[in-house]
């Protein structure tokens, strides 16, 4: 099949469950996927500044200008479940060799459709008959949720605090273990300008000051307002008296994660029985119910597939279900197909003006095309 003929095949699965063909803005306002794209996207970004000045991008991907959209619409005083589809190019600086910085994403997007585990494998299971539908098999697959480590943390009952900083933590790579296997303690001298700074502003600029005196370059993905941030969350922390030694246990043990994802909500209620976290049950028994409607739809998933408790993290705009699909002739970082759950992204991008249940699902021909050890 050529790139033209795997479009139209996955194209055609998700027209026929009938939602809405769109092909959204090309380019946004930084602050949109800087915000909410997550630290490793974000060096992948293609930026420019347009004629007035103004920082902008090219999409990432189809998922933020479509949830805008749908975002404005909501916002206006639409109301109701939709679904849109596209085939539609997207713009990322290359994650591993050989990807283009231009590809096209053949994807869906449904707002407003019941929160649940039955819509989570519903999308899942419409996902792989479009990978089906280009005739690729499969070489693996992983699952994440990103709702299950907020959780176990709520349970634990620490000081506010320290859950917000393990909850931040987790959204950047290991930041978690970093975190838990560090010692409580204070923030060097020369950092305390930094804490007590009366603005944000002024906070930033006596972080970059530090940093000038250090002979430390500002370089990597993080922003300096990220840095600061969880330099006040550590020294918060660390008056607080630091994660407690059973949290860190439990927390250990939730990090270590790997198994078949058929096995995922045992291995879970297991970690929680043992730690006395009886506040999970109903987030467990969400992960069981979604993996017997997978499995019930794509029985094969049952040898194939895998969860991990930290998988998905990079893209902070979802917060549920994720997964992933992988191909022969491919790295861990290109998927051909994949998706997930962002059940706050329209109130963050209407700016709380309203709120809907996202989920969507993704694939990627020219990947597609690799994996089948073809060329475009």
């Amino acid at each position: 099949m050529t790139h033209d003929a795997l479009v139209a095949a996955a194209r055609g699965v998700f027209e026929a469950t009938g939602a809405e063909r769109v092909d959204p803005a090309y380019i946004l306002p930084s602050d949109i996927p800087l915000e909410l794209s997550g630290e490793a996207v974000r060096a992948r970004l293609c930026v420019f500044s347009d004629h007035r000045g103004n920082e902008m991008v090219m999409r990432p991907d189809l998922t933020l200008p479509v949830a805008g959209q749908e975002a404005e619409r909501r916002a206006a005083g639409g109301d109701g479940a939709k679904a849109y589809t596209y085939a539609a190019r997207a713009f990322r600086l290359p994650a591993a060799e050989n990807d283009p910085m231009e590809f096209t994403q053949v994807g869906f997007e449904w707002f407003g459709k019941d929160s649940s585990a039955d819509s989570d494998a519903e999308a899942f299971a419409l996902v792989r008959e479009a990978v089906a539908a280009c005739d690729v098999t499969p070489a693996a697959t992983e699952m994440g949720d990103l709702s299950i480590f907020p959780a176990f943390v709520d349970a634990l009952g620490l000081a506010r605090i320290t859950t917000d900083l393990l909850k931040r933590a987790f959204r950047q790579e290991g930041g978690v273990s970093d975190l838990l296997a560090a010692a409580p303690e204070a923030l060097a001298d020369d950092l305390q300008p930094v804490l007590e700074a009366p603005s944000s502003k002024e906070a930033e600029a006596a972080f970059l000051n530090v940093l000038s005196e250090r002979g430390i370059p500002m370089i990597g993905t993080r922003s300096v307002v990220e840095i600061v941030a969880g330099l006040r969350g550590k020294a918060a922390v660390h008056a607080a008296g630091g994660v407690p030694e059973a949290a860190r246990a439990a927390l250990s043990d939730l990090a270590g994660v790997n198994c078949p994802a058929g096995e995922a909500a045992h291995v879970l209620g297991a970690i929680a029985g043992k730690h006395g976290l009886d506040r999970m049950s109903s987030a467990i028994e969400r992960v069981a119910k979604r993996m017997d409607a997978i499995l019930a739809a794509v029985p094969g998933v049952a040898t194939g597939a895998r969860f991990r408790s930290g998988f998905g993290r990079r893209f902070t705009y979802y917060d549920g279900f994720v997964f992933e699909t992988f191909g022969q002739n491919l790295t861990s970082r290109q998927p051909i197909a994949s998706g997930g759950r962002y059940d706050g992204l329209i109130e963050g991008l209407s700016r709380s003006r309203a709120a809907a249940s996202g989920i969507g699902g993704v694939v990627r021909p020219d990947r597609i095309l690799r994996a089948k050890g073809e060329t475009a």
